[in-house]
C-alpha cells in the first residue's frame, strides 16, 4: 500500500492548485503591474484565482486530478523558466521551434540555474503531489461543494470586472501581446496550433515548371555558380558593413568594393522555423503559412527544374524542409562544428556540378545563448566574454563582446569562402548572397535571443544583414551596372526579395516571378 505523507480534501486541493497556478503566472502579473499599476495587477490576480478555481472544480475529478495537476506543473514550470530567463513569449511559432529543436540545441540551453529551477518548481511539486492523498466527500456533497466554488468565483469575478469593464476592454486591446505570457492558455493553445501545422494533411503544391530563360546571361562564355549563405541569429546592428562602430567585418573589407550591401533589410520571421522556409518561398511574409515548406515547392525546386544542379550544405539543426528534394550534405551531428567546415572543397565541388549550379550554406552562425561556442579561441577578440548559458548572469558588455566575436568569425568564414571562389572568376559568373534567418536580442529591454511575436518584436530581432558579392568579371559578363547596384543598396528590402532575385540572377522566369521584387532587375543593361 502506497504511503502518503500528506492528506488534503478535494476542496483544499482545488484551492491550493489555483493558488499555485496564480503564482506560476508571475511573469504575466508583473507585466500587468508594470503596464497598469499595483491595483490592476492585484485585481487581475484575484480574477485568475477565481478562474482557476472554477476550471479545476470541473477538471479535477477522481483518478484524473493528479495526472492533470502534473501536466500543469510541468507545463507551467517550463514556460515560466523561459519567460523569466529570456523574456520570450509563448506562441505557436515558439512551439514549432520547440518541436524542431535537436539534442545539440537543448544541450546549449542546459545550465545549473535550469536544473535548480526544474527541481524547485517541477520535481519537488511533482513529488509532493505523488505523496499526497486527496480525500473526497460523497458524490452529492462533492457536486454541491464544486458548484458553490464555481458560483462564488463567478460572483467575485463579476464584482471586480463590472466596474472596470470599459477600462479592461481598452487595456486588452492595447496589450494583446501580454496574453502570450498567460499560463496555461499560452502553451496549450500554442501547442495545439503547432501540432495542427505539423500534422495537417495538405496536397502537395508544385510551382510552375515551365520557365523562360532570359538572354542576358546566355552565350557569355561563362558557367553560372551562385551561392546563398543563410546565417543564424546575425543582426544587422552588429555588422560594421552596416555602420557598426566595431570592425566586426574586418575580414570582408578586401571584398567590399565588389559587394552590394543592403543596410535596410527585414527578416521574414524572428525564428528559424519560420524565417528559413519563408526565405525560399514564393510567398511574401504577410502571405506565408507556417509549416507550408513541407508541402510547397520553393525557389530551389524551380532552379532544379530548369537545368541547375543544387546542393544544400547544413551545419545547423535542419534545412526546415527547403532541401527535401535536393542533394544535402550534413556537416555536424552534435552541433559543435565550426562553420568553416562547409567551405571545404567548395571550388572542387562546384566543378562537378555542371554549367549551372546553386549551393546553399546554412550556418550555425551566432546561435545562442552559448555564443562562445560558435567560434575558435583565436577569435576571442572582444573581452571579457560571457561563458554562461543563462545570459542574465552576464553583463550586457560581456554578452555583446561574445556575440561580436561570433560575428567576426562569421566574417572570417565568408571571407575564406570568397577567397576560395576567386580562382573560378575566369570560368564562372559568380555571385554570393548572404543574409541571416533573423536577428537577435542581447539584453536590450531585458530581452534575449529571438522568437518574439513578430508584430511586437524589437527591431534587433527583425533587421538582418543582406548583401551580395559579385566580382567585376561577373557584373560585366552578366551585363549588370555596378553603379546601379550601389543605388539599389539604398532601398528597403526583405526576405521577400530572395525568391525573385535568385530567379532573376539565374535567368529563370516563371509565373510567380516578380521583377519588382528582383533586386537585380533594374540593373540589367540592354546589350
Amino acid at each position: 500500500m502506497k504511503r502518503y505523507y500528506f492528506k488534503i480534501s478535494s476542496l483544499g486541493f482545488i484551492l491550493l492548485s489555483a493558488l499555485f497556478s496564480v503564482g506560476c503566472n508571475y511573469t504575466f502579473l508583473s507585466k500587468i503591474y508594470a503596464a497598469a499599476g499595483i491595483l490592476f495587477g492585484l485585481l487581475t490576480g484575484i480574477i485568475l484565482f477565481c478562474v482557476f478555481c472554477s476550471a479545476y472544480s470541473l477538471l479535477f475529478v477522481k483518478k484524473a486530478e493528479k495526472w492533470l495537476a502534473a501536466f500543469f506543473i510541468v507545463g507551467n514550470s517550463a514556460a515560466l523558466y523561459f519567460m523569466q530567463t529570456y523574456n520570450v513569449a509563448v506562441d505557436k511559432v515558439m512551439m514549432l521551434n520547440v518541436f524542431q529543436t535537436d539534442a545539440a540545441e537543448v544541450g546549449g540551453l542546459l545550465s545549473t540555474e535550469m536544473i535548480l529551477f526544474a527541481v524547485s518548481f517541477c520535481v519537488l511539486p511533482l513529488f509532493l503531489l505523488y505523496k499526497t492523498r486527496i480525500e473526497y466527500s460523497d458524490f452529492k456533497r462533492e457536486v454541491k461543494i464544486r458548484l458553490a466554488v464555481i458560483a462564488a468565483a463567478g460572483i467575485l469575478s463579476g464584482l471586480i470586472i463590472l466596474p472596470f469593464a470599459t477600462r479592461l476592454d481598452t487595456f486588452v486591446q492595447e496589450h494583446k501581446r501580454l496574453l502570450y505570457t498567460l499560463m496555461p492558455s499560452n502553451y496549450i493553445d500554442s501547442t495545439i496550433s503547432a501540432l495542427k501545422i505539423m500534422h495537417k494533411h495538405h496536397d502537395f503544391k508544385p510551382l510552375d515548371k515551365k520557365a523562360e530563360l532570359n538572354a542576358y546571361w546566355k552565350n557569355n562564355g561563362r558557367k553560372n555558380l551562385f551561392i546563398v549563405i543563410v546565417g543564424e541569429s546575425a543582426r544587422a546592428a552588429n555588422f560594421s558593413l552596416n555602420g557598426y562602430e566595431r570592425d566586426t567585418n574586418k575580414a570582408l573589407r578586401p571584398f567590399a568594393k565588389e559587394m552590394t550591401i543592403f543596410k535596410k533589410a527585414q527578416a521574414c520571421g524572428t525564428s528559424t522555423a519560420i524565417a528559413v522556409p519563408c526565405l525560399f518561398s514564393p510567398y511574401e511574409r504577410t502571405n506565408f503559412v507556417a509549416g507550408s515548406s513541407s508541402y510547397t515547392e520553393n525557389v530551389l525546386d524551380v532552379l532544379a527544374y530548369n537545368g541547375y544542379q543544387l546542393l544544400w550544405r547544413e551545419n545547423n539543426s535542419s534545412c526546415k524542409g527547403n532541401c527535401n528534394r535536393i542533394p544535402t550534405e550534413v556537416f555536424c551531428q552534435d552541433g559543435k562544428c565550426y562553420d568553416e567546415l562547409m567551405n571545404a572543397d567548395i571550388a572542387e565541388k562546384a566543378r562537378t556540378m555542371g554549367d549551372k549550379a546553386v549551393i546553399v550554406l546554412h550556418q550555425h552562425g551566432s546561435h545562442g545563448p552559448d555564443y562562445f561556442l560558435r567560434y575558435p579561441e583565436e577569435f576571442e577578440i572582444y573581452k571579457p566574454v560571457c561563458k554562461d548559458e543563462v545570459l542574465k548572469n552576464c553583463t550586457l558588455e560581456q554578452i555583446r563582446n561574445t556575440y561580436d566575436n561570433s560575428i567576426a568569425y562569421t566574417s572570417h568564414v565568408v571571407a575564406d569562402l570568397l577567397k576560395k571562389l576567386q580562382p573560378l572568376e575566369d570560368e564562372y559568373n559568380l555571385a554570393v548572397i548572404y543574409t541571416s534567418d533573423h536577428g537577435e536580442s542581447l539584453g536590450e529591454n531585458d530581452m534575449y535571443l529571438h522568437s518574439a511575436v513578430y508584430d511586437y518584436a524589437p527591431a534587433y530581432q527583425k533587421e538582418v544583414p543582406f548583401w551580395v558579392w559579385m566580382p567585376d568579371s561577373a557584373v560585366k559578363n552578366m551585363n549588370y551596372s555596378r553603379s546601379c547596384l550601389r543605388r539599389q543598396s539604398r532601398k528597403q528590402i526583405s526576405h521577400d526579395n530572395l525568391f525573385h532575385s535568385l530567379l532573376g540572377l539565374a535567368g529563370v522566369e516563371i509565373k510567380h516571378y516578380r521583377p519588382d521584387l528582383d533586386i537585380f532587375a533594374p540593373c540589367r543593361q540592354s546589350r
